[in-house]
């Protein structure tokens, strides 16, 4: 079987978490990368930072070995893995958002599915990451079609559990499927939020009222920008329940219910109501 690029990337990453190499880590990005880390809401840029991340965590937990991949989203030039993980501290489901360039890492976001950690929301304001995401569920809230098709670039790419979306028009389309369900859709909060240049991540909950059933999801985000303009790529996930556990929850409800439901749960990052912190 021949691998795919990200499958070789990935491949090569998850063998130096495993060999605690640091150096190696190192020439797996580049020099003007960004990784964001949602369980800690640490920020690096550039590789050497990064690398010196990494040591900083071999130095407490020793190795990560990647025990088994859940899910992977090849998406050409990034991907998303999810992915069970073992070290010396603890064994997690983790997320993993890379866009690659050149063969190298220029954007990494990384989080947890399980175990769940706290951490602290920054305060509002009018950073790019915060500006964005704000006019984004704005629009989606009020279904303006032409303010979401503004935030993304023709070629924009959107991927999420129900499956990939590619340009800007067809993810607007997706938007406007869901709308033919007038759900209520509220967003209960947000539980973390982290941003670098040209990049943020999200993870929070949205209760979702559809046919008089409510569902609560737990939900992660990332957005790549373009210069912190349009959105090139939007990925999304659920934490909780898993899709395995909302498609059993779905086969349980009337087949009228179930095909409305599916449309706007497995659409979450879609349905997002007003910005809250």
């Amino acid at each position: 079987m021949q691998l795919t690029a990200t499958q070789v990337f990935h491949h090569r990453w998850s063998a130096a978490l495993a060999a605690q190499d640091a150096a190696a880590l190192r020439g797996l990005y580049r020099d003007d990368a960004v990784q964001l880390s949602v369980g800690t809401g640490r920020t690096l840029v550039g590789a050497e930072a990064i690398a010196a991340g990494y040591a900083e965590v071999f130095g407490v937990v020793g190795g990560i070995t990647t025990t088994g991949v859940e899910s992977f989203t090849d998406l050409g030039t990034a991907y998303v893995a999810e992915s069970r993980q073992t070290s010396g501290f603890a064994q997690a489901l983790a997320y993993d958002v890379f866009a690659l360039h050149d063969g190298r890492a220029r954007y990494h976001v990384s989080g947890s599915i399980t175990p769940r950690t706290a951490t602290a929301l920054p305060a509002e304001s009018a950073t790019p990451g915060q500006v964005f995401y704000r006019r984004m569920w704005e629009a989606k809230r009020t279904r303006n079609a032409a303010a979401i098709a503004g935030m993304l670039t023709p070629d924009a790419v959107q991927a999420t559990v129900r499956g990939v979306l590619r340009g800007g028009p067809a993810i607007v389309q997706g938007e406007q499927r869901a709308w033919q369900y007038n759900a209520d859709r509220r967003l209960r909060g947000l539980s973390a939020f982290v941003e670098g240049p040209n990049v943020l991540a999200a993870e929070g909950v949205v209760n979702v009222t559809l046919l008089e059933t409510p569902f609560d999801m737990e939900f992660y985000e990332v957005w790549l920008l373009r210069d912190d303009g349009p959105a090139a790529l939007n990925v999304s996930g659920l934490i909780n329940p898993r899709p395995e556990e909302l498609k059993q929850r779905l086969q349980r409800i009337g087949a009228q219910q179930a095909q409305a439901v599916q449309t706007v749960a497995y659409g979450i990052a879609r349905t997002i109501g007003p910005w809250r912190w």
